[in-house]
């Protein structure tokens, strides 16, 4: 049995990515299990693909959400400042979140630990 999606790493809800995680987590299991000749060697390689990316998804999140409650001046230097910063860097700075790309076609490979 794995446990995969929110079950197994839910991402604060002001990341939006819970449902996102849980579809590349099917996909990335569906690929390792494609792949891999046994179910153990793909559930290694299925952690060893998605644990840097959900801990570095699920880390913005609660970074993300620790910042929701500013206080009043916090607030309005926010409110001013945030869509200029928004503009300029966001679709940079927050691609490795939402440009993030599974390619099917690629096999899977268990590799094996240092």
């Amino acid at each position: 049995m794995i446990i995969i999606g929110d079950a197994a790493h839910a991402a604060s809800p002001s990341s939006g990515q819970g449902a996102s995680l849980a579809m590349e987590d099917a996909l990335v299991l569906a690929k390792c299990l494609r792949d891999l000749p046994d179910t153990a060697r793909a559930f290694a390689a299925y952690e060893q693909l998605r644990r840097r990316r959900v801990e570095r998804v699920v880390a913005y999140g609660a970074r993300s959400a620790s910042g929701k409650a500013a206080g009043p001046i916090a607030r309005v230097v926010r409110d001013l400042v945030l869509p200029l910063l928004l503009k300029r860097f966001a679709t940079q700075a927050q691609d490795w979140l939402f440009a993030y790309h599974i390619d099917w076609d690629e096999r899977v490979q268990l590799q094996q630990a240092a």
